[in-house]
């Protein structure tokens, strides 16, 4: 048992409550009043230091080659979690051994069991060439504790057979009555021959007119008229999106990170900037992946360095919240809680109140971080992580040695809609 004192906890104004935490592998209470505890119960003064949850990214693309997947698992998910990202869910595109069945998914749990740092959550995949069977695999997965299907047009991935959007739309039919949640990436590839912001969202829209009540989400967009796009019709439709931090980077700091996928935030700034800070941009997420030689469908699918994940958080509190004064409430919604409903694991993830994981974060304000950017410029962000906890336990930190706690994670409840309002903060 651990009780935090002096802790600086987030509210949904701009001020911080002083609380006291009590907690194990879970947290166990919260309040601003002392809390008795048992002989033997390790206290650890705060000293004012902010607690946040610990970040949440829904999506990474780590697994490629079977042969290099335990090293990949680790070095990626430890960059992750020494960076403040203490959830993660894999959404495979180019993997050797997709996510097909039950077995598949056994498979994965005990490579995450064994090399991940972090929790570590799973997108499975529909295999079409089991026709008439595939709907009823896809079920099982997700009776299985996956968090999603990804659906990908285009295939990029050989071992994932080429899916049609008429075979989508029947996919959506055949699962209708379940809230099975789904991820799609892709373009128009009938209409178009290469990907733009319009074959993305020419996919997108016949995506909707086939969807029936079931969450879909986009791993990444990065053009101005598609997030208004799905800003307008998503009270109707059950669909979320993801920005790529780095996009976000080099539009806010351009003078130190570059993106290298296509992305046109910087047409449309002050816009976009006014979505940040009334709370309509639904997540962020790393989308980190292994370097790859380029193919047909690269641009779609390229993922962001691994290096990115040791400051994108700390890059979201410096920059939006710091320099550009967006409420932290929000901040954090975009970087662990509404990441966390969306996958079906909140609040046992992305939250600080009693009966969520102890997985957090303590938050210095008061001493800046120091970090390389890509394009070698050196960058001060403002404040740092001084500890790193998951279950209840230091796993990184200011002078400390990393260790290992992650594991693979299952689903806990259904998708929260993109409107739910149920918030810790």
């Amino acid at each position: 048992m651990k009780l935090i004192i002096n802790a600086s906890l987030p509210t949904s104004s701009a001020a911080f409550k002083r609380v006291n935490m009590l907690f194990d592998e879970k947290i166990i209470k919260i309040s601003a009043d002392d809390i008795p505890t048992e002989e033997g119960t390790e206290i650890i003064d705060a000293k004012g230091l902010v607690l946040l949850p610990g970040g949440v990214d829904p999506h990474l693309h780590i697994l490629g080659e079977d042969a290099t997947a335990t090293k990949d698992i680790a070095r990626i998910t430890k960059a992750a979690l020494e960076g403040g990202w203490t959830t993660i869910g894999e959404l495979s595109y180019y993997t050797q051994s997709p996510v097909f069945s039950p077995e598949d998914v056994e498979k994965k749990k005990l490579l995450f069991d064994e090399h991940a740092y972090t929790a570590t959550a799973l997108w499975g995949h529909v295999d079409i060439t089991d026709y008439p069977y595939h709907a009823e695999a896809a079920q099982e997965l997700w009776s299985k504790g996956i968090v999603g299907l990804a659906l990908a047009a285009p295939a990029p991935n050989p071992a994932i057979s080429e899916i049609s959007f008429t075979e989508i739309m029947d996919l959506f039919l055949d699962i209708y009555e379940s809230d099975t949640a789904f991820a799609f990436q892709g373009y128009d590839h009938e209409n178009h021959p290469e990907y733009s912001f319009i074959a993305q969202m020419d996919a997108i829209k016949k995506i909707l007119r086939r969807m029936q009540e079931n969450p879909i989400h986009i791993p990444r967009v990065s053009s101005f008229p598609t997030i208004e796009f799905i800003n307008t019709i998503s009270k109707r439709s059950d669909i979320s999106f993801a920005i790529c931090v780095n996009d976000f980077m080099s539009v806010f700091s351009p003078d130190y990170f570059k993106t290298d996928h296509a992305c046109d935030f910087a047409e449309s700034l002050e816009l976009l900037f006014e979505l940040v800070r009334t709370n309509k941009i639904y997540l962020l997420s790393n989308c980190t992946s292994l370097p790859r030689e380029d193919t047909g469908h690269a641009e779609v699918f390229r993922g962001s360095a691994p290096e990115s994940l040791a400051y994108s958080y700390l890059w979201v509190l410096s920059e939006l919240w710091k320099n550009r004064k967006v409420p932290l409430a929000t901040c954090i919604k975009m970087t662990s809680e509404n990441a966390a409903k969306r996958l079906g694991i909140y609040p046992q993830k992305g939250s600080i109140d009693p009966g969520s994981d102890a997985d957090f974060v303590f938050y210095n304000p008061d001493v800046n971080s120091h970090f390389i950017s890509p394009e070698g410029q050196k960058v001060e962000l403002t404040g740092s992580f001084t500890a790193v906890y998951v279950k209840g336990e230091q796993v990184a930190g200011d002078k400390f040695k990393t260790l290992r706690r992650g594991a693979f994670l299952t689903r806990s409840t259904n998708p929260k809609r993109r409107h739910n309002n149920r918030t810790w903060i």
